[in-house]
């Protein structure tokens, strides 16, 4: 089985951090955000030919299933970046099924914090924003991390998803199940501090428990617009980079991911360099 994992398209991104100059980009980088200096644009051009290009790149692969792991536009507001989202998506080939995963961008008015209202909206222009399916002998699980990152708007968002994924956990073999998130678990340790790239300690770490006692062998997010790929005992967290803007030294890609015999193993695959 072959699955393709892409995030991060954001379209609207590019516009949103050109034209800065060099104070403000030596802040961002204070914030473990690393961005070059490119001139000021407008509009969404540069991000949906990135875009473009990664549902290019799944059509030649001919994956089993596509899966977008969240911030499909940078701003939920905007029709525009919505409209062409689904019109980029949709030149999908029929046969090749995807699933979309909310990004902070997707689900959180301001980025951050969902509410009931902004949850409400994801799932009238995108469909369910935690939910289960079946390939083959795995069960995927998305998951729905900017409520876990902060569920304070939403407690009981929160614990619904909790008892949401302890039961589709508990009906699936040890060994089976994959899951899939906008926000990483961690980036480099299990333990690490909490920070805006990662899940908080104190839920983390029931997941993390979760993930262990049901032998959960791998997790697959996005948000950082970099690569990772880090380890708690035999778990892997693996964080993929962006089909668009990045932050940090990877280009823009994506993740193939191979299920063979119980062993799950990926490569990032770069798109090309953008023109000019």
């Amino acid at each position: 089985m072959r699955f393709l994992f892409l995030a991060d398209m954001q379209l609207g991104a590019y516009a949103s951090v050109s034209g800065l100059d060099q104070a403000t980009i030596g802040q961002l980088a204070e914030r473990d955000i690393y961005v070059d200096a490119v001139p000021k644009v407008a509009g969404f051009e540069w991000d949906s030919d990135r875009y473009s290009e990664a549902i290019t790149m799944a059509n030649s692969i001919r994956p089993d299933f596509v899966v977008i792991g969240g911030d499909m536009v940078d701003d939920n507001e905007s029709q525009e970046q919505l409209e062409e989202v689904f019109r980029i998506t949709h030149r999908l080939d029929d046969g090749i099924p995807f699933y979309w995963v909310p990004g902070n961008h997707d689900i959180a008015v301001d980025t951050v914090v969902p509410t009931r209202h902004s949850i409400s909206k994801y799932r009238e222009i995108f469909g369910r924003d935690y939910y289960a399916f079946d390939f083959g002998s795995y069960r995927f699980i998305v998951l729905n991390t900017v409520v876990v990152d902060h569920p304070e708007e939403v407690p009981e968002e929160l614990d619904q998803q909790m008892e949401f994924l302890q039961y589709e956990l508990s009906r699936t073999s040890p060994g089976t199940a994959l899951v899939f998130g906008h926000h990483p678990l961690f980036l480099r340790a299990p333990t690490e501090p909490d920070s805006y790239w990662n899940l908080p300690l104190e839920r983390r770490s029931e997941l993390l428990r979760l993930i262990h006692h049901h032998r959960v062998p791998a997790a697959f997010a996005g948000h950082w617009h970099r690569n990772s790929v880090a380890f708690d005992g035999d778990f892997q967290m693996v964080t993929t980079g962006p089909v668009g803007v990045p932050m940090g030294a990877d280009p823009s890609g994506l993740r193939v991911v191979n299920l063979d015999g119980g062993r799950v193993t990926h490569e990032y695959r770069p798109l090309s360099p953008p023109a000019g």
